[in-house]
This record gives structure tokens, sequence and C-alpha cells, in this order.
């Protein structure tokens, strides 16, 4: 008994035997839709020339408008209407289905490059690059091992960039198994991981650090150039690692260099100074080595990207305080990657320029673009056109980053900006401006302590506010009568009028006083006279009463003790009444000054009645 694929139903071997015909026709049924479902599957699936047409179409869109009533394939002419924000999302979705990466690598690349040379980049990834060697001059030279491998059948020609890089174009036996190779006479090694050992550029003697040396292409090239003299520390986080850079040095015949398994984020503690020269060739996303690594396409994401960055920052760091930077000929550190995107590369650079007495110097490649100083929204230090970047589709080797720093100073730098000093030290703050509130009565100081030259700049405004005050007293035909005291001196902004001689005394007075912090007493005219009244009651005063322009304050000095009366309360304030006007100002008790501040002015009738009381 099984069950009918249709029905559901159990179906018996007597059934069959019966001539019954119902599960003949059934499986007729089932055996067409199945075609039918095949074949409409098979159209479902895009043809790959299809969706190269429709990348072809939106990279000419994207780069010229004007190309959107030109035609094209009848299957891109979706794209003619649609903005340019949709066509990008259309062209991430049709790249990711032609080359096989997951979409939101996709789009991270997108970003990273202009649409067409994105596309560039992905079909440069497909393609294999050169079988690059590096001659091993500890025991040949480049011409000899090039006479040898020709003998041996196979096409090689030198790479002009280098002095010892060793292009195979074609080779009849496995270059991997030659005698030569097993002698030791070159190393397999990509032509972009030349390029950071040739910014380190080594001298003999000098002590050098590896942080990540297996399988030890570059720690040999390292040997090379010091000629087997100094010492080489090659350190890599797991030891099975090493065993291939043990078993690649004793071939090569290096006999510098110390082999060991650290973290190389706690290296610095360990060596901490100890060298003159660091190369740090950091664990990577591996964007730019696709060729080799077909699996990056459809596992690493843009999480994976900035957790990686954060490491490789960790490291550079450590890098940095191994390194001592009083070395006379060194102090220096190569950071390299082989990847392409700017959160393992340029942002790293930035974050270490920051953090750490360094700056970028010269790599001295002949080769290579300058690294990003700016990219979308992004703005990165000026100094980093110094860095190189190699790319499969415009170098033909693997994408790679190169920066060269040079470390100044010890220790830690403050990541935070300095606050930036106030202009003008020798300007003090303003004189304190004293503002009531008619009608809560409260005090409102603002500014700081006046400085002796703000004092002394006051007076000849004062004595202008008064000259244009006669003016317009003249034009209106009213007398001004001079207030004077035996012991009191009233100097007003309005309704005074001084004899040049007192004007003189008061600016004198002025420039020699030293600048001494004063309580003002701010009131209105009628709290004042009241205030007055009643001092005057208590004894003999004699003050030196001064109404400010600016504050409208009186201040009183008595001859044995200083008394300060502030009125502050509500119920105490009276408001002037109205005298005759002189002006529209005046009438009200108020005059409009210069700077748009309404301010209190003592009338004649109120001076003379204030000067009686007192």
């Amino acid at each position: 008994v099984w069950f009918s694929k249709r029905t559901n139903e159990p179906t018996r071997m007597e059934d069959y035997e019966n001539g019954d015909d119902d599960f003949d026709n059934q499986e007729i049924v089932e055996e067409n839709e199945d075609k039918e479902l095949a074949s409409s599957s098979l159209l479902a699936v895009p043809d790959p020339k299809t969706i190269r047409e429709r990348i072809d179409h939106a990279l000419e869109l994207l780069s010229s408008r004007k190309d959107q009533n030109a035609g094209g394939p009848a299957s891109a002419n979706r794209f003619q209407k649609m903005s340019r924000v949709d066509i990008m999302s259309h062209l991430a979705k049709d790249i990711s289905e032609y080359f096989g990466y997951i979409q939101e690598l996709s789009e991270f690349l997108l970003h990273l490059f202009p649409p067409s040379e994105c596309v560039e980049y992905m079909d440069a990834s497909d393609r294999p690059r050169p079988i690059v060697i590096r001659a091993n001059t500890l025991k040949t030279t480049r011409k000899e091992l090039m006479e040898l491998l020709s003998k041996r059948g196979a096409v090689v020609e030198a790479v002009d960039w280098s002095k010892v890089a060793i292009k195979v174009v074609e080779s009849t036996v496995p270059i991997g198994a030659t005698p030569e190779y097993l002698a030791g006479f070159y190393m397999l090694q990509s032509a972009a991981s030349l390029n950071p050992v040739m910014a380190l550029a080594p001298l003999p003697g000098e002590r050098v650090l590896d942080m990540s040396a297996a399988p030890g292409g570059k720690t040999s090239y390292i040997a090379q150039l010091m000629k087997n003299s100094g010492f080489i520390v090659a350190n890599d986080l797991k030891p099975q690692r090493q065993k291939a850079t043990v078993a690649n040095l004793h071939r090569l015949g290096v006999k510098n260099t110390i082999v060991c398994s650290y973290d190389g984020r706690k290296i610095n503690h360990i060596y901490k100074g100890a060298f003159d020269r660091v190369l740090l060739d950091a664990p990577c996303s591996g964007l730019g080595v696709i060729s080799r690594d077909q699996s990056v396409k459809i596992q690493r994401t843009e999480k994976d990207i900035q957790r990686i960055a954060h490491l490789q920052k960790e490291l550079l760091r450590a890098a940095i305080d191994a390194v001592d930077c009083k070395s006379p000929s060194g102090g220096i550190v190569v950071y390299s990657t082989c990847s392409i995107s700017l959160e393992e590369n340029e942002q790293v650079i930035d974050y270490i320029l920051r953090k750490r007495f360094v700056k970028l110097v010269d790599t001295g490649l002949e080769v290579g673009k300058p690294g990003f100083t700016r990219h979308s929204d992004k703005r990165f230090h000026p100094s980093l056109a110094l860095t190189r970047r190699f790319y499969p589709h415009v170098h033909n080797m693997d994408g790679f980053f190169v920066a060269k720093l040079r470390k100044m100073a010890n220790g830690e730098r403050d990541d935070e900006e300095d606050d930036e000093e106030e202009e003008g030290d020798e300007v003090e703050k303003e004189s304190v401006e004293s503002v009531e509130e008619e009608v809560k009565g409260k005090v409102v100081k603002k500014g700081g302590k006046s400085s002796k030259k703000h004092k002394e700049e006051s007076v000849p405004s004062v004595v202008k506010e008064v000259t244009e005050r006669e003016e317009v007293v003249k034009k209106n035909g009213k007398n001004q009568e001079s207030v004077e005291g035996k012991d009191a001196k009233v100097v007003g902004v309005v309704g005074t009028k001084r004899r040049n001689s007192e004007v003189q005394q008061v600016e004198k007075g002025s420039s020699e006083e030293k600048p001494k912090e004063k309580s003002a007493v701010v009131a209105t005219v009628a709290a004042v006279s009241s205030e007055v009244g009643k001092v005057g009651k208590k004894g003999k005063v004699s003050d030196r009463i001064e109404v400010s322009s600016s504050s409208s304050s009186i201040e009183k000095k008595d001859t044995n003790s200083e008394e300060k009366v502030t009125k502050k309360t509500k119920e105490d304030v009276i408001e002037p009444k109205s005298i005759e006007a002189v002006s529209k100002g005046v009438e009200s008790g108020e005059i409009v000054s210069k700077q748009g501040k309404r301010r209190k002015v003592l009338t004649i009738k109120q001076l003379r009645a204030l000067h009686a009381k007192v």
C-alpha cells in the first residue's frame, strides 16, 4: 500500500490487476504537470547573457542619462524610466547573480567603486593572476635562475619594477616541484606581497619583527635584503602554521631568524621598543585575493569587515609600541593588507595617526595608486595620499594596501582636541552691568570685572552723551541747571550740564583711580530718593552719588564706614512721575541709547529733589 500524490489516498495492487484505468489517467496528468513545472523553472532562471546585457545597459544609463532613449536590449528597457537609486538597486541584484556574490557584498563594493569600475574589478577577480616567483639572492641571481628555468622549458620574463621578481608565462613542468625550487633558488610569491617588504627596506644588521610571518615568504625576503645579518623575529599566532615557515626558511638558507608564536596584540609587552623596523601584514577579509579564494564571495559580510578592522587596530598599536623611536636608521612600521576596503586600510591608518606619535612617509614604491584622502562623506588625514593601493583590474595583481609609518616618540597621543585659546588675552571681561526688572525688582548682572582700560574709555562716552543731551534741551528751549554739592558730585547721563573743569576732574580721577570692585545699588529714581532720605535721617552723610549711563547705579561712600543699599523688593519700587517733556524719550522717564538699550534717566526736578535730600 502506498499513497497517491494527488489524492493522498491508499492505493492497492488489486486495483491495477483488475484493470482500473483511474490510476493510469492520474499518472499521465502528473507527468504532464512535471514537464510544465520543469519548463517554467528553466524559464525562471535568467540567461547569463541576458543578465550581462542588463548590466551593461544599466552602466550606460548611469554614465549618461542621454542613452535612456537610445534603445538597447529589450530586457534592459525597464531601466529607462527608473531613478538612479532604483537602477543601482537592480544593478546590485544583477551583478550578485552574474558574478556569484551575496547581495550585501555587491552593494558594499558598489559603494566603494564607481559602478563601471566595480564590474571591472569583479571581472578581474574571476581571472587567475600571473604566476610570480622571487629569486633568492642568498643562493643565486635572477639572471642565472631565468636561464635555468628556460632550459627546463619554462617561458619566463623579469618584472620591471622589482629586482628579484620573475613572471612565469608558461611552463611544461610544475613550477613548485623543480630541482631549483627544492634547492631554495626561488620562492613562489605573489607580486603584490613583494611591495610591503620593499617599502620596509630593512638594512643589514638591524632588528626586525615580522608580526604575521607564516608561511615565511616575506620573512625570507627580509633576510635576503639583510644578507642574513642582524636578527629577525618571525611571529605568528598559530603554531601549526609556523611549521611551513620553518621549512621554507631552512630550504632558502635563512640563518638570522627566530620563529615564535605569540598573540600579536600583546607582543609589545614582550618586545617593547626592541626593534628598528616592524612589518605587519595584518589578517584581513581577503577582498583583494578573490581570484585565489572564491569562498570570499559568499562568506564575507560588512559585519565581518568591521570586526576584522578592530583586530587590525589592536595589532597596529602593538606594532608601533614594539618599535624603537630612537633607532638611528629605523623607527619604521609598515602596515599592509590583502584587502581593498576603506575600513581595513585608510580608516585604520587615520585612527593610528590620532592615537600614536607617528607620521606617514613615502613608501618608495614605483607602482600603485595613492590611498584615499576622502571618499563619499568620509574625510581622512591628507598624508594618506602617501599610501599605496593595488587593484587586480588596474595592476594585474592581487588587491593590496601598503602604508609606511615612522614613529616620532613613545607614548599615546591624546585624541581629544585642545580647546582653542581665547582671542585677545589682554582684553579683560566687560564691566558689570546691572539691569533692573521693574516688575519683579530683580537684579541681573552681566559680564565680569571691568578693566582699567574700559573705565578710562567710559568717561568720554559720558561726556559725548551729555553734549548731545544739551543740544536736545537747547532746541526745546529748556534751561538746564548744574547740580553741585559741597561734598557730593552728581554724574548723570541726561539732564545734567557739566562745566569743563568738572569733566576734566572726573576724567583725571577716573584715570588715576585703580580698578576696584564696587557693589552696585540698582533701583528706580523714587526708590533711590527714599533710601537716601532714610540714610540722611541717621546722621551726617557725605557721599558721592554717581548715576552711571550704563547701569543708573548709585554708589555711596561714608567717610567713616561704607553703607550699601540695594533695593530688591517689588513693594518699594515706585514709578517716577512724568514731568514736562524735554523730548519724547524723557516724557516717560526713559531714553533709548545708540546701542538700543532703554535706560532710566533723571530729570531736572528729580535731580533737584535728590540734591535737596542729600
